[in-house]
């Protein structure tokens, strides 16, 4: 029966820990922290994204509802949305243009110039937006890839423990090794303890981004082809779902 008892039911942590040593202990402090880093950066990032969501959707509900020109002149209120953040520097461009809602150019190559032009400015916007995304992610990135390697460190050290204490004392008995391998479980356990979570949590956030960079590229095109018009050729408005009736610029 005694093979199924749990190895915390003959030693506890605290007893784990005054038999572990001084570079044991030190893994384990290091590991510690970055896992509380890591869990904090993903709370942050949960908050974050979950703030986006709701910007973007009132600002949905702004385009839908009062059109695209309502939406350009109040995007700095839903900031940090990148959505937001395009519309905000269409609406920079536009002023200084001396336009109002949609520049108007008397001939098509004069708007594909005005259009690439645009084009660039609201690439850089979005890419200082994204760069925004993705914030305090290059430490779970750190966490997830270096912690399992800290881990076998210590687990490495744990073992080599154990062989000492065993040739120091001639005897292979448990009370000689157990202390050892007991340090080298225990970092193996923080090591992975602290990585899995912030492996999902990187995958996780990194996965959002890259979602919001597709959705982005499409949006990015729809707003430089209604802002920029030809005279002649002037749009009311951006119909993105495939209806006339319906004259919107969908997210």
């Amino acid at each position: 029966m005694q093979a199924f008892v749990p190895p915390l039911a003959a030693a506890t942590l605290p007893q784990i820990l005054g038999d572990t040593g001084p570079f044991g202990l030190a893994s384990l402090a290091i590991l510690t922290l970055a896992s509380i880093a890591s869990w904090g950066v993903m709370f942050e990032r949960w908050r974050f994204f979950r703030q986006l969501d709701k910007k973007v959707r009132d600002l949905k509900n702004v385009i839908r509802t009062r059109g695209l020109a309502s939406a350009l002149t109040e995007a700095e209120s839903y900031l940090p949305s990148v959505e937001a953040a395009v519309l905000d520097e269409a609406h920079q461009y536009l002023v200084a243009r001396g336009a109002n809602g949609q520049l108007v150019v008397d001939d098509r190559t004069a708007a594909e110039a005005e259009r690439a032009r645009l084009r660039s400015l609201l690439d850089g916007r979005a890419s200082s937006q994204f760069s925004v995304m993705e914030r305090y992610l290059i430490l779970l990135s750190t966490v997830a890839s270096a912690s399992p390697f800290l881990g076998l460190l210590a687990t490495v050290w744990g073992i080599m423990n154990s062989f000492l204490s065993m040739s120091a004392g001639g005897a292979a008995s448990i009370d000689v090794v157990g202390p050892g391998i007991a340090e080298a479980l225990v970092g193996t356990i923080a090591g992975l303890g602290a990585a899995i979570p912030a492996l999902v949590g990187y995958n996780m956030f990194v996965r959002r981004v890259q979602k919001k960079e597709s959705e982005i590229d499409l949006f990015l095109s729809r707003v430089v082809e209604y802002l920029v018009a030809v005279r002649g050729e002037e749009q009311a408005a951006l119909d993105t779902n495939i209806r006339p009736s319906r004259k919107t610029l969908a997210l």
